[in-house]
């Protein structure tokens, strides 16, 4: 990656920006433009929104999710797909817990 230390992504040139997202590509990262459309496609839908909110402050069971929102397990492990895909949360087991992306979410965006 271009070393940001010194070289602000600001003011980045057209050539240095290719060369890093050439090397993004080259760790099978999405390019920075898909991965934003696929983060704001996943949080349109409002149930995402509130189980990110539930997971504010800490992990939380799938049931006790479906349970909240009054929707069944299915239901709430195809939201979840969504939020792993965005890498917003982790589901070990039954378990959800934000990641440090969703936790930057929940940060800087209103919910």
């Amino acid at each position: 990656m271009v070393d940001m230390s010194q070289n602000d992504c600001r003011e980045m040139s057209n050539e240095e920006f290719q060369k890093w997202r050439v090397k993004l590509g080259e760790r099978g990262l999405p390019n920075p433009g898909e991965e934003h459309r696929r983060a704001m496609y996943a949080m349109q839908n409002p149930v995402r929104r509130d189980i990110l909110a539930m997971l504010k402050d800490n992990a939380i069971s799938v049931r006790a999710i479906a349970n909240h929102l009054k929707l069944d397990e299915k239901s709430i492990l195809y939201h979840l797909q969504f939020l792993q895909g965005v890498f917003y949360v982790t589901l070990e087991g039954k378990i959800v817990d934000l990641t440090p992306r969703g936790v930057a979410y929940l940060r800087n965006v209103t919910t």
